[in-house]
C-alpha cells in the first residue's frame, strides 16, 4: 500500500469531507468598503472640478487603504454633470449620453511621486441629463424636484470594475478621460461630457485615509488649477484642502463561514489519516 493511499474504510469520511470544504467555500466571499469618501445618502449635486473649464487631462488622490483586503473587486466614483440636453441635441438618449472614463491605479512612490501603473479600466458610461434650467436662482439653474433647492449639476456614480486586481496598502489614482481640448486624445469636437466634473468632498473619508491631506495628484495643461505640480505631467499637487475626490474602493475577502468549513474538512482528513495508522 502506498504511503498516500487510504484504506477503503476511512475513504469515505476523508473525501466526503473534503469534497464539503471545497464545495461549501467556494462562494463563501464578501465585499468589504476599504476606502471611501462619497457622502451617503448621495446629495443632488456635489462641488465638482471640471476638466475642460479647467485643462484637466486626469485627476486622483492619493489614499491608503483599511483593513487586510486587498483583491479588488470594484472601485465608483461621484461625478458631476452640467449637461442638459437642448445644448446637445444631437448626442445620447432622451434620458442621457455615453463618454468613454477611465481609472488608473499607480503604485506610490516616495515623497508622494506617482510611481509604475497597477491597473486600468475603461469603461462607457451611462450619464444622465441633468434636468433643463427653469432660471430658480439665476442662469442654468434648475429647481431639483423634492432636493429643496436650485443646482447647477447633478451628481451620479459610476463603477469600475477591477476584479481580481491586487492592490499595496497605499495607491494613487487618476481619473482620465477626452474633452473637447483635453484628454488622452481631445475629441475636437463640443460635446456633454465638455461639461462633466469629478465630484469633490469637504469631508475626511469614513474608511480609509488621505495620505497627504489638502494635496491632490492632476494633469493640468496649464496654470490653473495647479499650484505646485508641473503642467502637463500627472503628480502631486497642493493647497488642496479641504476638497479631496468622492470615492470607495471594495474588495474581497473570504467570509469567516468559508474558513470554519475548510476546518471541518481538514479535521476530516486527518482523523482518517490517523484511523489509518492506528
Amino acid at each position: 500500500m502506498s504511503a498516500f493511499t487510504l484504506p477503503r474504510s476511512t475513504r469515505p469520511i476523508a473525501v466526503g469531507a473534503l469534497f464539503a470544504a471545497l464545495t461549501m467555500s467556494a462562494p463563501a466571499f464578501a465585499d468589504v468598503v476599504i476606502y471611501n469618501s462619497i457622502p451617503s445618502p448621495l446629495p443632488t449635486n456635489v462641488t465638482s472640478l471640471g476638466y475642460e473649464c479647467c485643462e484637466v487631462n486626469e485627476f486622483g488622490n492619493e489614499v491608503g487603504f483599511s483593513g487586510t483586503a486587498r483583491q479588488l473587486t470594484d472601485v465608483t466614483v461621484t461625478m458631476s454633470n452640467w449637461a442638459y440636453q437642448s445644448v446637445y441635441p444631437g448626442f445620447g438618449t432622451a434620458t442621457g449620453f455615453t463618454v468613454p472614463l477611465t481609472l488608473n491605479l499607480y503604485n506610490a512612490g516616495a515623497g508622494g511621486a506617482v510611481g509604475s501603473l497597477i491597473a486600468t479600466d475603461t469603461i462607457n458610461a451611462f450619464i444622465q441629463w441633468r434636468p433643463e434650467p427653469d432660471g430658480c436662482s439665476g442662469v442654468g439653474s434648475t429647481t431639483f424636484t423634492g432636493s429643496g433647492g436650485c443646482f447647477n449639476g447633478l451628481a451620479e456614480n459610476v463603477t469600475f470594475d477591477f476584479t481580481g486586481v491586487t492592490v499595496p496598502d497605499q495607491v494613487i489614482y487618476g481619473l482620465a478621460f477626452n474633452t473637447y481640448s483635453y484628454g488622452a486624445a481631445p475629441t475636437g469636437v463640443q460635446g456633454p461630457y465638455d461639461s462633466l466634473n469629478f465630484g469633490l468632498t469637504t469631508t475626511s473619508p469614513s474608511v480609509g485615509t488621505n495620505v497627504v491631506p489638502g494635496t491632490l495628484d492632476i494633469n493640468a495643461a496649464g496654470p490653473y488649477p495647479v499650484t505646485s505640480a508641473t503642467p502637463g505631467t500627472f503628480g502631486p499637487d497642493t493647497n488642496w484642502a479641504p476638497y479631496s475626490p468622492a470615492i470607495e474602493f471594495d474588495a474581497t475577502v473570504p467570509e469567516p463561514a468559508t474558513f470554519s468549513v475548510l476546518a471541518i474538512g481538514l479535521a476530516g482528513l486527518a482523523a482518517a489519516r490517523r484511523r489509518r495508522r492506528s
